[in-house]
């Protein structure tokens, strides 16, 4: 994803609609006590989805927000919460910007936005509503009172949930303090997943039938809390396809380095829910021996921020009497670390019991009278997959709402579909028949590590990382990361350093000179040929990241490619195409320079393979 930028532009629009709310100069005025009030859905809950008549997969949900769409929407749920907090209507406005809160915490955001929080809004306010302090009227707000009867059974069942989960992770007995922080804060991400994120939260708990058996098995025999399996869903949302802002991979959200430590070797073994299920519980038991053996809560945060980090904030503490536990150490923490329990909580609390939240989800029962779910044991053309079921392609892309509309293959081994009542048994045997076959698609794959020819550099006198850099033709932190290099970056005269695909490198290496095609990116060309856009940058000295039609690119991809040319033939369509190939639809249409999926007969379309 793009790092947004330019708040007050993307907000334009929304603001100049909003900021009739805040006219004249209204002083702020002193919270009253507040309410719960009773569990109503914020809009209507969809009715659960029924297969249609015809055979075919009903849709499970849509598209995950973007970060320019959450920051939008933060600002607009701030700027309700205002206008409500200027009309005394203070429950509304506890709600807009506590919502706006997690929003900015959720998306795939910078982490500096994600510090700064609300006040990562304040840029696009309008003029005269600047000069309130948003967290400050938030937590003004807190709610305090529970006089409604429906209000205090609620917060009793989540006092229980809450007890028995930090019972099952060994935390007996909180400060009484910590615990009814954690209770309201959970309180409040329910609150959330049950409004505003509602969406999300649904299809995420129904991938969650699909993933949730192999889960459970791997703790089960781990001797791992079962709840700790939420962390699937704070990181993924149960999705195996997910990719975040730091290259993280799969539904455990690992990055290169870690996944290797832990035995994923490949792009299809980060994806594979049951291997990577391993490589998570394997992790969290490697945190565990490290913080001690009733210490899950550490070892949650230590998965979202690093076990460096939480070691640092531990050695802050100078009492050798104080507690080594994760509440003694939340201030050093994160904004997103310090959440990451309490998003825990109300997960694992709505799914001991969704209905009592609003959500009209079916069960595991109803889900199998919908669905057969047949493990797929390597990577599979979705075209054969449909074939094999009976139904279409889109229909089998709808309902495992994980793939996206252009996905031509099951993202891992190993990979859990949703198909057809009826048919899994009939498809699990065809499947077993069938030689192995795998695609060439590595060299789309972010995760693949197939290195680019290199050279050595001997450091002189005078040598600095970013002079080198510059020389060589490559980005700084990419020969930082290459070499193991960490902040400050300081050589020592005499010292080699490995230099990836910069001026000078072996010749034997794959060399591409590309043809900018109208409408390709930086980073469509990246992905096209399997490497980054600091590397595009650096091997053609490029200062800027736009591109223009007709610009020549000197690529050197991370593995030998060849140009393969194919005619569309009468009734071809892109999917067929790319099928028959090897690729994907987007590597097509950014190698063609396509808008649209349309195709003449006659056409002729290039492709870059492996040799």
């Amino acid at each position: 994803m793009r790092r947004p930028n330019a708040l007050t532009l993307w907000c334009l629009g929304l603001l100049l609609i909003a900021a009739a709310g805040c006219s004249g100069s209204p002083s702020p005025r002193p919270p009253v006590k507040i309410t719960y009030s009773d569990i109503v859905p914020a809009g209507p809950v969809p009715a659960a989805a029924t297969a249609p008549p015809d055979g075919s997969l009903p849709a499970l949900g849509a598209a995950p927000i973007s970060p320019r769409e959450a920051m939008e929407k933060a600002l607009a749920w701030a700027m309700e919460g205002l206008i409500a907090y200027e009309r005394s209507d203070y429950e509304a406005a506890h709600k807009s910007l506590n919502d706006a809160r997690i929003l900015l915490l959720e998306a795939d955001l910078p982490a500096f936005l994600k510090e700064q929080g609300l006040s990562a809004l304040r840029p696009g306010l309008p003029e005269n509503c600047k000069r309130y302090d948003l967290e400050a009227i938030l937590r003004d707000l807190e709610r305090t009172d529970l006089k409604d009867p429906a209000a205090r059974a609620e917060r009793a069942f989540i006092d229980r949930e809450v007890r028995r989960i930090l019972w099952q992770f060994g935390d007996t007995s909180p400060e009484a303090k910590d615990l009814d922080l954690l209770i309201a804060e959970t309180h409040e991400y329910i609150d959330f997943f049950r409004g505003r994120y509602r969406e999300f939260f649904e299809r995420a708990f129904l991938r969650r039938h699909k993933y949730w058996p192999t889960i459970q098995d791997v703790f089960t025999a781990q001797k791992l809390p079962p709840d700790l399996g939420y962390i699937a869903f704070i990181e993924s949302g149960f999705n195996p396809r997910a990719t975040s802002r730091a290259d993280a991979f799969g539904v455990w959200q690992f990055i290169a380095d870690t996944g290797r430590r832990y035995g994923l070797t490949n792009a299809d073994d980060f994806r594979d829910v049951r291997k990577s299920t391993i490589a998570a519980a394997d992790y969290l038991h490697d945190l565990i021996s490290i913080f001690g053996s009733r210490s899950f809560l550490l070892a949650a945060a230590a998965y979202n921020a690093g076990e460096g980090r939480i070691i640092g904030c531990l050695r802050q503490i100078d009492d050798p009497l104080q507690k080594r536990t994760f509440w003694e150490i939340r201030g050093c923490l994160a904004l997103e670390t310090q959440e990451y329990v309490p998003k825990l909580m109300a997960a694992a609390v709505i799914g001991a019991d969704p209905k009592r939240f609003g959500f009209d989800l079916p069960t595991d029962e109803e889900m199998a009278q919908r669905y057969d779910v047949v493990l797929v044991p390597r990577v599979t053309s979705l075209a054969h997959l449909a074939e094999l079921s009976g139904t279409g392609i889109t229909d089998l892309r709808l309902a495992n709402t994980e793939l996206d509309a252009s996905a031509m293959f099951t993202p891992g081994a190993n990979y859990p579909l949703y198909v057809p009542v009826g048919t899994r048994d009939r498809i699990a045997a065809a499947l077993a028949a069938e030689p192995e076959y795998k695609p060439a698609i590595a060299v789309m794959d972010p995760v693949e590590e197939i290195r680019p020819a290199t050279r050595t550099y001997v450091v002189r006198r005078g040598d600095t990382l970013a002079a080198v850099a510059q020389k060589q033709g490559v980005d700084m932190k990419t020969l930082a990361s290459w070499n193991g290099l960490r902040k400050p970056y300081t050589l020592t005269v005499g010292q080699r350093l490995e230099v990836p695909g910069g001026r000078g490198a072996s010749a034997a290496a794959t060399r591409i000179v590309y043809t900018v095609q109208t409408g390709n990116s930086l980073d469509d060309v990246a992905v096209l040929f399997g490497v980054t856009g600091s590397d595009i940058k650096g091997w053609n000295r490029l200062k800027s990241s736009k591109l223009k039609a007709g610009q020549k690119l000197t690529i050197h991809p991370l593995t030998h490619l060849e140009l393969r040319t194919c005619k569309v033939r009468q009734g071809d369509s892109l999917a067929r195409i790319a099928s028959r190939i090897g690729v994907t639809i987007e590597h097509l249409m950014t190698a063609n320079g396509l808008r649209s999926e349309l195709l003449r007969a006659g056409q002729r379309l290039v492709a870059y393979v492996p040799a």
